[in-house]
């Protein structure tokens, strides 16, 4: 809680002006600078989605968002083994890309819709953008995987990480392992991310947060996985 210095009234820690006599009890965040959270997000995680939720604007969502859209098509195409129905990795670079976009988001926002709605059970008066905000940002490391692992994985193991004769793991297991590690490691920091901001924003144990975001988690994960495989790819 912050005590206003004017009226001494007691305002939400995310408040901007006091609700009883109106006075700015703490600074503005008119906008959100890319490289700055996304350093802030890395060292401090809690400050930063305290930035994030007293932001006017969640600057930079959708564009974080095409990560997670690359992210996942190619996941996707891994986990269904896409690389048997190429010929080459070129065609099915494009086509991961491609699907990328396209999905990105449709699927960040029925996430963030459906993890909204169940937190909206435990504290109604969040607003919508605050959870939007908070599962964009914590995307950094989807982005920061996608920037660096994926190119490294696509030139080392090629179309072998999306085959099955032969697979990566047959050809080269010790780098399949460490590049699929670090996409593991990614993503679960992502998820952790989402955990804490939801945590903070909420005011719920952190434990709970996990598992909420855990279940959408994987109903997304699994019905993306059900409406991909329907078209034999």
């Amino acid at each position: 809680m912050i005590l206003c210095p004017v009226c001494k009234h007691s305002n939400d820690e995310f408040s901007i002006k006091c609700v009883s006599c109106g006075s700015y009890i703490q600074d503005r965040v008119p906008n959100l600078d890319l490289f700055a959270m996304i350093w802030l997000i890395i060292e401090s995680p809690s400050a930063a989605f305290k930035k994030i939720i007293i932001a006017e604007h969640k600057n930079f969502v959708l564009f974080l968002s095409l990560f997670l859209g690359t992210c996942a098509s190619f996941v996707l195409m891994w986990a269904k083994k896409s690389g048997n129905s190429f010929d080459n990795l070129f065609p099915l670079l494009l086509f991961g890309i491609a699907i990328g976009i396209v999905i990105s988001v449709p699927v960040f926002y029925c996430f963030a819709f459906v993890l909204h709605s169940i937190l909206s059970l435990f504290k109604h008066e969040t607003e919508f953008k605050i959870t939007y905000g908070i599962i964009g940002w914590s995307l950094v490391p989807i982005m920061l995987s996608v920037v660096f692992v994926l190119p490294f994985e696509l030139s080392t193991l090629g179309l072998l990480l999306f085959s099955t004769n032969p697979s990566a793991y047959e050809v080269k297991p010790l780098v399949t392992i460490v590049l699929l590690g670090l996409n593991g490691l990614m993503i679960a920091w992502s998820l952790i991310l989402v955990s804490v901001g939801v945590s903070i924003a909420y005011h719920l144990k952190f434990i709970l947060s996990l598992i909420i975001v855990m279940l959408v988690v994987g109903a997304t994960s699994l019905l993306s996985y059900l409406v991909y495989s329907s078209f034999n790819i």
